[in-house]
């Protein structure tokens, strides 16, 4: 009987790095995967027609990765069919799986259609995430605070499952995955009774450490982000217990614009309203990393710019349209006056009765 492996979590989290290690161990995650970009030279490891799937069923909804927290992926019955096709496919495969974060947002689907699936969970710091989706530049009009949402509506739902399925599921911080590898391997056999190949040796030689950047932390930065988002800070709390292995977190002295920010949030009125906690995201984001957000600003910037050009040409032709169609109007309703007196002319309706002049629409 084939053993499935499903690896998912929230984007930007390192699913593609962990999904590569299992690629090179042996597992089979597709015959096609989506291809490397400049975002991800190494590749994403990800099973093409299963993201496809994935991207439909959010597009059908009106919806994108950044999905809202109160989002519910419900597949029809179409869908359904998609994705007993899909499995079915793949079943010639003794060990086979996927990675696709979008999974995250359909657990229970998926384990309902394969009870016997094992399914892995990676989660990162919600900061480090929406640093590396502005970097990326999934982060729209500088709402952070929207992507820490999604982080949010990712990772609930994985806690859930979780929760629900803890003989099938593993969870795993990325970051420590990566230093303590051994560990990793070690509790994968455990749970999942999968002897795979993960060393030390083939880690050193699929990662680098700047394509998973580590933001700063600090008291301060985590007071902000509890003040910022408490739900947030609060999940990530409860991610790492019961993570297997745990990250080991590495706490720095604040900036001193960390720390001045810090002491300016904390003399706000508790709770932040909406506006205080965005405009304090923006600002730890712009105080964090600087260079980050001096392109973000840049490169969204000129984009405004671009789209408020194009407005005022669409609206410039608009306007030109508007007149063009007003004078036509004025032009047209005169003639039609012209030939409404000519029409009620004795002699003129003299001639179109004796078939001299055509008659009116309305008189034949």
């Amino acid at each position: 009987m084939a053993r499935v492996l499903i690896i998912t979590g929230m984007h930007r989290s390192g699913t593609s790095l962990v999904a590569s290690l299992f690629e090179r161990a042996g597992i089979h995650l597709g015959a096609r995967l989506l291809a490397p970009q400049a975002d991800n030279p190494f590749g994403f490891f990800e099973d093409v027609e299963f993201v496809d799937f994935h991207e439909d069923a959010l597009r059908a909804r009106g919806q994108n990765i950044l999905v809202p927290r109160d989002f519910v992926l419900t597949p029809d019955a179409a869908e359904k069919q998609r994705a007993r096709e899909l499995i079915a496919a793949r079943a010639s495969h003794e060990l086979w799986g996927w990675k696709d974060p979008r999974t995250s947002l359909t657990l229970d689907f998926w384990n309902a259609l394969i009870p016997d699936a094992r399914f892995l969970f990676v989660y990162r710091h919600p900061f480090d995430v929406i640093l590396s989706l502005a970097r990326r530049d999934e982060v729209v009009g500088f709402d952070f605070f929207n992507a820490l949402d999604a982080w949010c509506a990712y990772n609930e739902s994985i806690l859930k499952f979780a929760r629900a399925h803890p003989d099938t599921t593993l969870r795993c911080n990325t970051y420590a995955l990566l230093e303590q590898i051994e560990l990793f391997q070690h509790a994968l056999a455990q749970k999942f009774s999968l002897a795979l190949e993960l060393t030390a040796q083939t880690r050193d030689e699929l990662y680098r450490a700047e394509h998973l950047r580590r933001a700063p932390r600090s008291p301060e930065s985590d007071a902000l982000l509890k003040q910022i988002h408490p739900d947030a800070a609060a999940l990530y709390d409860e991610l790492q217990t019961g993570a297997t292995p745990r990250a080991e977190e590495t706490i720095q002295n604040a900036s001193p614009e960390i720390s001045a920010l810090a002491q300016f949030a904390a003399r706000l009125p508790a709770p932040l309203n909406e506006a205080n906690q965005r405009a304090l995201l923006i600002a730890l984001v712009a105080l964090t990393d600087p260079a980050l957000y001096e392109n973000f600003a840049r490169t969204h910037i000129a984009r405004t710019n671009e789209l408020e050009n194009q407005r005022r040409a669409w609206e410039q032709t608009a306007q030109e349209r508007a007149q063009t169609l007003q004078t036509q109007t004025a032009w047209a309703t005169r003639r039609m006056r012209d030939l409404e007196r000519l029409e009620s002319n004795a002699m003129v309706r003299a001639l179109m009765r004796l078939g001299i002049a055509p008659r009116s629409a309305t008189e034949k």
